[in-house]
């Protein structure tokens, strides 16, 4: 290897590492990269699986569920009432120790709302006295059924109410993916405008700094007056302040857009506005069709209606009479010694019906009941209020895009025009046919123009993702949103 190859090969390496790299994003590509590593994200996903997790469990409680139950050695030392064989009572100093275990197996019956459980299990009592003594009580087998009657079933209401925190579990993680697409897309325009304003300073002070030089010769030589000299030298200096605020603010707005997206790489990232804005006109009652089936604020509206009756239920079963059934069977014995208790077993056998009915309360019970039908009534007066209210909005949102669309439309055309007429004036302002008045005009609507485009722009996509996040339906494709079957 000669000297010279030795040199490229080192001229290569130091340039190299050198290199900065720009990373472009486009705004779909910023959104989607948000979507998946911004901190808004890993909440979104964290909520989402907690939702899943507490669906899960509330599921798992209705399968058959085995327990372990243990009372570890208990002591106790004080003075007991023994009733004697003849039936007197006396009293005795006793020092007991006691140790328990048992294994169940139970099952809930929704459409029934009983339990049915199955157990078995073992204790054991150990006496201190002037006679120490142990005493051992097996339990091989006992089935325990409860079944309430006349009772609301708790069971079936909570199921149904969970199938509707089920149903919206999957449409609120969609939102929370379209509302980081509205704040990705609110920052990314603030970073294009800040950017466009930016180079436009950029621009200006070296148009102004060519009229002052241009001012300063035309004023040597008597063609314009001191005035006018001075007001393109302030023009200048107004130019530059404009240009150093311009460049923090895009610093700024730069950081902020790395922040939202979840960007912490080192490498420089540019961004690439949309040059089109989808050609769509969406009728506000189809948005209104989609909003209603797909977002969960109505089915939210539904739990609270579905709520409300639950509690007027609840009310009305307290105040009528209730009625419990309990039944056991099942087998056991007890003995002095460990290997006789599993002999000669004998049935054990339990069955209880408990009756509750309120005779006089003093009003409670239909003042509960009462309460209960007038708040269900509240609330479904404010669902029905909340429903149109969110349909109203939808409506609204939905023409505000259509009529933002042809705004864009417009403001293209005013920001093309405004800048051709920007560098007309420049022209004929150097060959002295305007004033600088009319020179600084032409500038001013030329920013003002670009600037409202900007705007428009970011007011159309930003409205384009609400619609989205609303009816849960991207018109532009005609598709369903659902970011948790793309991931599955």
């Amino acid at each position: 290897m000669n000297k010279m190859q030795k040199l490229l090969i080192l001229i290569f390496i130091l340039f190299s590492g050198f290199k900065a790299y720009s990373i472009e994003f486009t705004l779909d590509e910023c959104i989607t990269y948000a979507q998946r590593n911004s901190i808004d994200a890993r909440k979104a996903m964290n909520s989402f699986l907690a939702r899943t997790n507490r669906s899960q469990a509330f599921y798992a409680d209705f399968y058959p569920q085995l327990n372990l139950n243990a009372s570890l050695p208990g002591v106790s030392r004080e003075i007991n009432q023994i009733t004697q064989p003849d039936g007197s009572t006396v009293f005795h100093e006793q020092s007991q120790l006691f140790t328990s275990g048992s294994l169940v197996l139970s099952q809930k019956i929704p459409f029934l709302n009983s339990e049915l459980s199955i157990a078995s299990g073992i204790t054991k009592l150990d006496v201190y006295q002037t006679n120490d003594y142990t005493l051992w009580r097996s339990t091989p087998f006992q089935v325990t059924y409860r079944q309430p009657l006349f009772k609301y079933n708790s069971m079936t209401w909570d199921r149904k109410i969970r199938e509707l925190l089920d149903s919206k579990s999957d449409d609120e993680f969609n939102q929370d993916m379209e509302e980081i697409a509205i704040n990705v897309t609110r920052k990314f325009f603030d970073l294009y405008l800040s950017e466009m304003n930016l180079r436009n300073s950029e621009q200006n002070v070296a148009v102004n700094d060519t009229l002052f030089r241009l001012s300063e010769g035309r004023f040597s030589v008597g063609k314009i007056a001191e005035n006018d000299l001075l007001q393109s030298e302030l023009a200048l200096l107004n130019a530059n302040n404009s240009f150093g605020s311009a460049e923090l603010e895009y610093r700024r707005t730069l950081d902020e857009l790395k922040i939202t997206i979840g960007y912490t790489g080192s490498d420089k990232i540019s961004i690439i506005p949309p040059k089109d804005i989808p050609q769509i006109d969406i009728s506000p009652d189809e948005a209104v069709r989609y909003a209603v089936k797909n977002n969960p604020r109505i089915i939210d509206l539904e739990i609270r209606n579905q709520e409300a009756d639950l509690a007027l239920q609840r009310a009305e079963s307290n105040n009528r009479i209730n009625a419990d059934i309990y039944a056991s069977f099942g087998l056991n014995q007890a003995a002095g010694q460990f290997d006789m208790i599993y002999r000669d077993l004998l049935d054990r056998q339990r069955f209880d019906v408990t009756i509750q009915l309120p005779i006089f309360t003093w009003g409670k019970g239909s003042g509960t009941i009462e309460a209960a039908l007038q708040d269900k009534n509240r609330i479904v007066s404010d669902s029905e209020l909340q429903r149109m209210n969110f349909e109203t909005e939808v409506r609204y949102l939905t023409e505000r895009l259509n009529q933002l669309r042809r705004q864009v439309e417009i403001s293209t055309k005013a920001d093309i025009i405004a800048a051709r007429r920007f560098d007309v004036a420049k022209n004929r302002y150097i060959i002295g046919k305007i004033d600088l008045n009319s020179f600084f005009i032409a500038q001013s609507e030329k920013d003002m123009a670009f600037r409202a485009l900007v705007q428009n722009l970011q007011s159309f996509w930003l409205a384009f993702y609400n619609v989205r996040k609303l009816t849960l339906y991207d018109f532009a494709v005609q598709k369903r949103i659902n970011y948790v079957l793309e991931r599955r």
